[in-house]
């Protein structure tokens, strides 16, 4: 029997490693990830030996205190080995407490089961003579008690892992900085898996006139039901992570929906104002071109010819009322003006800005979002390419704006050079913006994504270092139907 004395120490383990990887999945650590792992699996495995078994031995942990001996050491880890997040930490613990005590009695009811069928086989043998002296007995049991030490083990570890591991999962923003109310939500139903854990210990385990009796045994349902109703603990669990996320994602789209149609509002007023200002500046334009033809013409009736210096300062005059013309003409006035301001921007910025932009008439595609996605996208290239610093055999740097159209497919593409490091989010597939480290190109880029899905697009980034210049091309594509359809 010396072997199932091993389970404990084999349990705690376990509980060391598993325990340290599935903190570092949901808080900062404040050393290497390696020594990290290592010190806290030798700490927490000797805490649990001097706390459970020594000091145990001498003074019996109860169900309760028990658990609440587990709460504050993996508190007082984490505070040790982790940046200090109190929420996060509170919903780490009392989830992998929740998980721990729920698996096992799941674990528990398994070892009863195949204890049980166990000891139907070894009476089979036992009534064949298979087993006769007193010394195969002994070796059977040492056998069987490895094999089943090894078994509840694994088993455990198993079912732990697993249920670790896909709470890890779901919990996909990771991130994000927890509220008190927000964490309640989530703890409540680890707290309540752990009260009915030891309800359930309670209930497994009783004293009838001095006698212990064991449920399984009185009730045999209960060797199925037990095991399914922590099933449906642990799920609850997983189940109000899935839905809390689904929360934190809902008021996500919510607030860029917002954003996006405030955007667009605000870009709708803006270019209204602006065509106004442009088409008094057209008339202008207009009315100035004539009168210095008209001022030519009357010097050379009077004059008979224009000297030089009355030749070049016309000439100067012609190119300043050049310069109200829009350097590229797209075929709408909206995108003429977006285009025309970030060419201005890149120019004040003394970034090169290349154009080949058309907008796609002939496809029914709305010209505000377009305008958005060329906002958006400009402004990234902007910000990023202005951080890219040229000198002396320095790299240089350059933003280009391309359009085309296939078939019933608009195409636009930006191409614009950065320094630094751009970092993809896992969830989203977008860059991270941070303007501190350098990640320049998250801003404005889930809009752009969302105009580009309203079409039955999407959008396509590709980074790529050569000849030490670093470049990020975003490509927009958007499926339009064609205007005759309509």
């Amino acid at each position: 029997m010396s072997e199932m004395l091993l389970i404990p120490i084999f349990i705690y383990l376990t509980d060391s490693i598993v325990s340290g990887f599935y903190a570092m999945n949901f808080l900062k650590e404040k050393y290497r990830k390696g020594v990290t792992l290592a010190v806290w699996g030798t700490v927490w495995f000797l805490l649990e030996i001097v706390v459970f078994e020594i000091l145990g031995g001498r003074f019996p942990v109860g169900e309760v205190a028990g658990i609440v001996l587990n709460v504050c050491i993996l508190l007082f880890m984490q505070l040790l080995f982790f940046e200090k997040d109190m929420q996060k930490q509170l919903f780490v613990t009392f989830s992998y407490m929740a998980g721990k005590e729920t698996v096992k009695y799941m674990v528990h009811v398994f070892a009863v089961a195949l204890s049980g069928l166990w000891d139907q086989i070894m009476g089979c043998f036992i009534a064949e003579e298979s087993i006769n002296t007193v010394e195969k007995a002994l070796g059977w049991i040492k056998i069987s008690n490895t094999f089943f030490v090894a078994l509840y083990v694994l088993f455990y570890t198993l079912l732990l892992y697993g249920y670790l591991s896909l709470l890890s999962r779901k919990f996909v923003k990771k991130e994000y900085p927890l509220q008190k109310h927000e964490n309640i939500f989530l703890i409540l139903p680890c707290v309540a898996a752990l009260c009915i854990s030891v309800l359930v210990k309670m209930v497994v385990i009783s004293v009838e006139n001095g006698m212990t009796v064991i449920i399984y045994d009185t009730v045999p349902a209960t060797k199925f039901l037990i095991p399914v109703i922590c099933a449906l603990l642990l799920s609850t669990i997983i189940a109000s992570v899935v839905l809390f996320q689904k929360l934190l994602q809902y008021n996500e789209e919510t607030r860029r929906c917002a954003i996006l149609e405030n955007q667009v509002l605000q870009m709708q007023r803006e270019v209204v104002e602006i065509q106004d200002i442009y088409t008094d500046m057209r008339g202008l334009r207009h009315d100035m071109r004539s009168h210095i033809a008209n001022v030519s013409l009357l010097v050379k009736s009077a004059v008979g010819s224009v000297s030089e210096e009355l030749e070049s300062y016309i000439g100067k005059m012609e190119e300043t009322v050049s310069r109200l013309d829009f350097t590229c003409q797209t075929g709408n006035p909206i995108t003429d003006i977006i285009i025309h301001q970030k060419g201005q921007e890149a120019e004040k910025k003394q970034i090169p800005f290349q154009v080949d932009f058309t907008y796609p008439s002939k496809l029914l595609i709305d010209v505000y979002d377009v305008a958005v996605i060329l906002n958006n996208a400009l402004e990234n290239a902007i910000e990023a390419c202005g951080r890219v610093i040229c000198g002396d055999g320095a790299v240089e740097k350059q933003i280009k704006l391309f359009s085309y159209v296939k078939g019933n497919l608009f195409f636009i593409e930006v191409e614009n050079d950065f320094s630094g490091e751009v970092v993809m989010e896992k969830e989203s597939g977008l860059p991270i913006s941070s303007k501190v480290n350098g990640k320049l190109h998250g801003l404005g880029l889930s809009n752009v994504q969302r105009c580009a899905r309203k079409y039955k697009g999407d959008i396509d980034i590709v980074i790529s270092d050569s000849s030490g210049r670093k470049k990020f091309t975003l490509t927009v594509m958007m499926n339009g139907k064609p205007v005759a359809e309509a």
